[in-house]
């Protein structure tokens, strides 16, 4: 039996992986105190389980993990310093992966989702924050840090805080699902597709699979305007990469997960 998890600022959840797919996940808050947060993620891959003996284990976490330890992260502050890499093998006696959630998400996309024949995707999520990761020949490309294609400069603004959940929340004071004026979703494809032109010159991908709530959620960013003004900004290539809505939703990073142990 392996097992994928995914743990996000909000909830973790975790899989058996199977060969046709992923099985019935569970699904948990995920505590702010990170040794619970090892528990209870042991717990669930346990029960997953179901008594099968486990051989591997694979999964993402919102934030950074270098050498197996988790770093600074403002939604997750006390999981600073912990060994998340250690913690779970030696409580689950299996080897593990643990990579950033963009990235693993982005991996399931290519495999098993939008991205499917993609030599070179850029995954770009838009929700509370802006991430993204470039999945090459099937693997998650190589970084020293995480990529943060949403703390990229447009007019001195960072792209998170012009087009992001939290940057709808705080300039017209409702929840982005609320948004329903056409013309201020608009406006931000336009600047999203800004932010999109920074990223292809700089990673010349073939295809570029957005997901993430700003993009597949209620009143969403409309992807043909993003579409439409990409165009129009990249002349250069003589192909503008595609530009696809992400097709895993929230099973993303487990899939990203099966895509690790396979």
């Amino acid at each position: 039996m392996k097992i994928a998890f995914d743990i996000g600022g909000t909830s973790m959840r975790v899989a058996p992986v199977l060969s046709d797919g992923i099985g019935k996940e569970k699904k948990y808050p995920t505590p702010q105190d990170p040794k619970e947060g090892i528990a209870m993620l042991v717990q669930l891959a346990l029960d997953v389980a179901a008594g099968e003996r486990i051989e591997a284990v694979a999964g993402g976490i919102r934030g950074a993990v270098v050498n197996g330890v988790f770093l600074l992260d403002k939604i997750l502050p006390q999981w600073e310093g912990t060994n998340l890499v250690t913690g779970i093998s030696e409580a689950l006696d299996a080897p593990v992966q643990i990579v950033h959630d963009t990235a693993l998400i982005g991996l399931g996309e290519v495999h098993y989702g939008a991205g499917r024949g993609s030599k070179i995707c850029a995954y770009i999520t838009v929700s509370t924050g802006v991430g993204g990761d470039r999945i090459v020949d099937g693997r998650i490309d190589r970084s020293t840090y995480n990529p943060e294609i949403g703390r990229q400069l447009i007019d001195g603004v960072e792209l998170e805080d012009l087009v992001s959940g939290t940057a709808v929340e705080k300039k017209f004071g409702i929840h982005p699902k609320e948004l329903d004026s056409l013309e201020e979703r608009n406006k931000l494809a336009d600047i999203l597709a800004i932010g999109l032109y920074n990223t292809v010159v700089h990673w010349s991908p073939d295809t570029i699979v957005l997901g993430g709530s700003m993009i597949v959620g209620v009143n969403p960013i409309p992807l043909s305007r993003v579409r439409e003004s990409f165009t129009k900004l990249l002349t250069m290539y003589p192909e503008v990469p595609v530009i696809e809505m992400a097709e895993l939703g929230d099973s993303g990073g487990l899939y990203g997960g099966r895509a690790l142990l396979s």
